[in-house]
């Protein structure tokens, strides 16, 4: 297997696209809502149906696409092998396992590579010692999840809080060495894949509510796009059968959790014409897959895949632009 993949954008040759075992007995889901019985299931089936439509797409562009086994998961758990970009990612040629806490024990034999280096398991009591009353991580153990980070070449953009900490960035940079610079992001809550999106290197995108000024002086010449997020609805409404929610966003996480095929080129959920329109004024081709459900399970295509091969070598992407 050729691990290379320097950056969110170069040329995809080989990625690997999360799955889900709908017939797990225990399976739960535990995100936003408490689904059970027949929603539960009809949640997991369309969640399965857009990952193989993805698959489909991928392929279609000669893409090769590998999977994890979610069957060989055994827990109690979501969906395990869903978000498995934060767990799983390639820098340049390394392929790192993130860190993983005690609900994921037994995630690594569902992924049949080898490892270039692995964070050390966790309990949450050595990360989140007051998980009920704060979110917040301490800096006692490295942590670190895949989807904090943002590959640019030499230069890797990483979230720092809720799920991750400075120990967790010093690790990766001695890891990586002192070609990179791992740039900690201190604005930004949680992955910062949900709030930023390098569409190649001349275009990013970024969640309106966030502070990229510590970003800014490593990226001079690219164009940065605020995409403002709105509430669908001031009123509380059924979103879901049984569920009603007040606080649901017009973000479909579209602008910020896409991938990037090539740099002319984006895969997406559930694009409108005003995105593709978008992309299109910026010379990119949107490629968009229906999934209506994106906003319950809150997460996105950057979130379901590990990018393992693109074409692109070492350097500092931003020195061409």
């Amino acid at each position: 297997m050729h691990i290379n993949s320097f950056t969110e954008w170069d040329s995809l040759r080989t990625m690997m696209v999360a799955d889900i075992n709908g017939e797990h007995p225990d399976i739960k889901y535990d995100v936003n809502f408490k689904l059970e019985g027949k929603h539960l299931y009809q949640l997991v089936k369309r969640t399965k149906t857009m990952l193989d439509e993805v698959c489909e797409q991928l392929d279609k562009l000669n893409v090769k696409v590998l999977r994890p086994d979610p069957t060989k998961f055994k827990g109690d758990h979501r969906f395990p092998m869903l978000n498995i970009r934060d767990r799983l990612g390639v820098v340049g040629n390394k392929l790192i396992r993130y860190s993983l806490h005690e609900a994921y024990h037994g995630y690594d034999s569902c992924i049949d590579m080898k490892y270039d280096f692995t964070f050390d398991e966790t309990f949450d009591k050595d990360v989140w010692p007051d998980k009920e009353n704060s979110d917040e991580i301490i800096n006692k153990i490295p942590y670190l999840e895949g989807a904090n980070l943002l590959r640019c070449g030499s230069i890797i953009f990483s979230s720092v809080k809720n799920t991750g900490n400075e120990k967790g960035i010093s690790l990766l940079q001695e890891v990586l060495g002192n070609d990179y610079k791992v740039v900690p992001v201190t604005t930004v809550l949680n992955h910062l894949d949900a709030h930023m999106n390098f569409v190649n290197n001349k275009l990013m995108l970024y969640d309106a509510r966030m502070d990229i000024s510590e970003i800014k002086p490593y990226i001079p010449n690219v164009k940065t796009v605020p995409i403002i997020y709105e509430k669908i609805s001031k009123q509380p409404e059924l979103v879901w059968p049984d569920i009603q929610d007040d606080d649901i966003e017009n973000t479909n996480l579209l602008m910020s959790n896409t991938i990037t095929i090539d740099p002319e080129t984006v895969l997406c959920l559930n694009a409108k014409y005003g995105d593709i329109e978008f992309f299109h004024n910026n010379n990119i081709q949107c490629i968009s897959i229906n999934w209506p459900e994106q906003w319950l399970v809150n997460a996105g295509l950057h979130c379901f895949t590990v990018d393992i091969e693109r074409e692109g070598t070492f350097g500092n992407p931003f020195d061409k632009t």
